[in-house]
């Protein structure tokens, strides 16, 4: 069998489809809040969406990296904890949420709702209805253990978006 090589033109061509299908990979992915659909409706209770204090300042090439060493306790006890409010003894297993789901969220996302961190992890609207909650339960305790080099970076920002 005779393998037959690409042709300068060829690889050309082929680079740029590579690299246009990567880039909108990439843009899909690194969207800065990804915009739900969901219809206006003056029924039922607003949907409930969280302001993320630690956006842009916990993640990948941040000074805390992605697990934060401050917060991961309480982050994995939240993850931890019964989502499905079962009595004792009733069978069943409470599957917990996933931790690094949750930071994720606290990486990616200025606002969190239900709406957007569903797409964010293509799960459907319940389960991300509880990393909401998560995320609602974590965010007071974090602010609470955050190191204070932290609390003057996020003040010195505060202080750039003021002025």
């Amino acid at each position: 069998m005779r393998t037959t090589l690409l042709t300068p033109e060829q690889i050309v061509e082929l680079d740029r489809r590579i690299e246009a299908r990567a880039d909108a990979l990439i843009a899909s992915r690194q969207r800065a809040q990804p915009q739900a659909v969901t219809k206006a409706t003056s029924r039922g209770r607003p949907a409930k969406s969280i302001s993320n204090p630690f956006f842009s300042f916990i993640g990948f090439g941040t000074n805390y990296e992605r697990y934060p060493s401050f917060a991961m306790d309480v982050i994995e006890g939240i993850a931890r904890l019964d989502w499905h409010d079962r009595p004792i003894g009733n069978g069943g297993k409470s599957m917990p949420l996933s931790v690094r789901n949750l930071v994720v969220i606290l990486e990616c996302l200025p606002v969190v709702s239900a709406a957007i961190v569903g797409e964010l992890l293509h799960i459907e609207l319940r389960h991300s209805q509880r990393y909401v909650k998560a995320i609602g339960m974590i965010l007071p305790q974090m602010m609470r253990g955050r190191p204070h080099s932290l609390v003057d970076e996020m003040a010195g920002m505060q202080a750039q978006d003021a002025a």
